[in-house]
């Protein structure tokens, strides 16, 4: 009872400290956002505004009409993420705006849009077609924001990260207040290991924070004085989330790997492969939990080894190919991707009977999933959601679980579901409460 009181202290200090409780939506507020977050934008209207009137003619007006309800559609199908759908659209709008012999700078927004339609299908020869778009995008995209913001994630999509990073730059340069460019360029520059510079964006991004801080307290104060007490404006709240990490798991370490075997049917040469591949494992998980990944990749692919070679069972070789899997994802590689899905492909269902692996493998499916394109990052996005979910109804005041749910639901914009599991966690954090002790909730502030 004592370890299950310390083990929820534990629980809820960490919870606390995540400050995971809804916070008010504000632009300001830069725990809400999520890097390379972006909207499809259509503007329509504004196709032509560069276009001198006098130089169009009626065909060119005509043209411009037809090409305009292609696009329309097509800004809508990009919307629902039916992105080959779209670019079939995108392309007989462009085939129209040609025959309107509109300028390059008039072009930018289809441009714009066709790159993110291309980035976005999963397929690596629409990468090319992507780029050459990009390519030919004019400097008056910058006049616009949200436009130069949206050429920014293209060309990330593509692997553009310097020219990702010059277009963010250029955003923050115009409005010091754009956080979510911020965020997105901290994390290109923190994903291709440029610490140095990711630290020098989160630092200019504090102090606008500061600066705009101080701005609404003046303005809170100016209104205060003028209007005299006033009831509160009813605030809005979104959770924030936590993102699943795969380098901060809590590693499995005691497993039965035979507790799916006859015992009794297993050879002496095989239980002295068995053996070796236990102290193997038990090497493995050791090296692992220390973070020394490369190490325990090797104990634990000699583990695998030795009790596949001993015909151990699917279930029983579970563990060694979890761990491998999530030690392989957690080093950050490109062929650590490849390795990882191997090991996660031949996972059985029965390495999910303890809130423990299912927790940890659910973070180690989301890890892949969102390093991964198309109907991969589909497939295995989803596995995590259910094996989050799963870890929920086998550990109810398992905190961890709804924070990285939340965020996975936020991440997709599935916002009902994201308030649904909002609620469900409220809820488990009272009852975590509840469950300490008078002295334990008062040393919490409770």
């Amino acid at each position: 009872m004592k370890k299950r009181i310390i083990f929820s202290v534990t629980i809820l200090i960490i919870a606390i400290s995540l400050n995971l409780k809804a916070t008010s939506i504000d632009s300001s507020n830069t725990n809400t956002l999520i890097a390379f977050d972006w909207e499809v934008i259509s503007d329509i209207d504004k196709v032509l505004q560069h276009e001198n009137p006098k130089d169009l003619s009626k065909r060119s007006i005509d043209q411009s009409k037809r090409a305009a309800e292609h696009y329309t559609t097509a800004v809508s199908l990009m919307s629902n993420k039916e992105y080959p759908a779209a670019i079939i659209e995108f392309k007989a709008a462009m085939k129209r705006y040609k025959r309107a012999k509109l300028s390059n700078d008039a072009l930018n927004f289809i441009r714009t849009n066709m790159a993110l339609s291309y980035a976005n299908t999963g397929n690596k020869e629409d990468v090319v077609v992507s780029q050459r778009l990009l390519s030919l995008i004019t400097s008056k995209v910058h006049d616009d924001n949200k436009w130069s913001y949206n050429v920014a994630i293209a060309n990330h999509l593509v692997g553009n990260q310097d020219d990702a990073a010059t277009y963010l730059s250029s955003v923050i340069k115009k409005d010091e207040f754009n956080f979510q460019a911020y965020v997105t360029l901290e994390a290109i520059y923190r994903n291709s290991g440029n610490d140095k510079d990711a630290d020098k964006v989160q630092a200019r991004m504090q102090k606008a924070e500061d600066k705009l801080s101080q701005r609404k307290q003046k303005t809170s104060t100016k209104k205060e004085k003028t209007k005299g007490n006033k009831s509160k404006k009813e605030e809005f709240f979104i959770p924030k989330g936590e993102k699943p990490d795969v380098t901060n798991l809590k590693i499995v370490k005691t497993d039965d790997h035979l507790q799916f075997d006859k015992i009794d049917k297993i050879d002496e040469r095989s239980m002295a492969q068995i053996q070796e591949g236990i102290g193997a494992y038990n090497l493995g998980v050791k090296s692992l939990s220390k973070k020394e990944y490369k190490t325990a990749q090797n104990y634990l692919k000699d583990s695998e080894k030795r009790l596949k070679r001993a015909k151990v069972s699917e279930d029983g070789l579970n563990f060694s190919r979890g761990n491998l899997a999530i030690s392989f994802l957690a080093t950050g590689e490109k062929r650590g991707v490849s390795n990882a899905k191997r090991y996660l492909k031949y996972l059985t269902p029965k390495l999910y009977n303890t809130r423990e692996w299912t927790y940890n493998i659910a973070v180690a499916q989301y890890d892949f999933a969102s390093k991964s394109k198309g109907v991969t990052k589909e497939e295995y996005m989803k596995e995590s959601i259910k094996l989050f979910q799963k870890s929920i109804k086998q550990d109810r005041l398992f905190l961890p679980a709804y924070q990285n749910l939340m965020y996975i639901y936020r991440e997709m914009r599935e916002e009902d579901k994201m308030n649904k599991v909002y609620k469900a966690y409220e809820k488990a954090r009272r009852d975590l409460f509840k469950s300490l002790s008078k002295e334990d909730q008062r040393v919490l502030g409770g």
